[in-house]
């Protein structure tokens, strides 16, 4: 998922400083790229990654090569402390008369295993939420929550909150 033109640290460096500047689709992280070259290379970057190569990043990204490269970008931060939540779309689902099957789910990112899972049926948030009343409160007490902004619904943010977590999107 990384090579000499865009390391992996420099490539979550970019996305991360772009989401925080509020852009919220790797198209956006592309135009900012281009817009902010001026930035690139504190990132490490030589040159503005195109949106391919920012999906391509991301669908190749494996957890403990994120976790690395987080530890790169933030020594001290303690990543026994971050859970994921991530959703997927069964491969092969939705052809001919069946329906897609999508799947929500917790990951602990030091372990690089999923903590817990669910079919969404309708709306993934919905899922999202009984997942975290399945970990129970002391799941989440002092730890981060990070998932895309789609996730990031009122109601997950407070019932994250309610636990004791703290959510962050990327």
């Amino acid at each position: 998922a990384s090579n000499r033109q865009y390391p992996l640290w420099s490539l979550l460096a970019l996305i991360l400083v772009a989401f925080l500047s509020r852009v919220d689709s790797l198209r956006g992280v592309e135009r900012f790229a281009r817009t902010n070259s001026h930035l690139l290379p504190h990132l490490g970057l030589r040159k503005a990654p195109g949106h391919t190569r920012l999906t391509t990043f991301l669908h190749g990204l494996a957890p403990q090569a994120l976790g690395q490269a987080l530890r790169q970008v933030f020594p001290e931060a303690d990543l026994e402390e971050v859970l994921v939540v991530d959703g997927k779309t069964l491969r092969g689902s939705g052809k001919g008369k069946s329906s897609q099957v999508k799947l929500v789910e917790v990951l602990a990112l030091h372990l690089g295993t999923t903590l817990a899972q669910a079919r969404a049926e309708g709306r993934e948030d919905k899922a999202l939420q009984d997942l975290l009343e399945r970990l129970g409160a002391e799941g989440l007490k002092g730890k981060v929550v990070v998932g895309d902004a789609g996730y990031l619904y009122p109601g997950v943010a407070r019932a994250i909150r309610e636990k004791g977590g703290t959510t962050s999107s990327s």
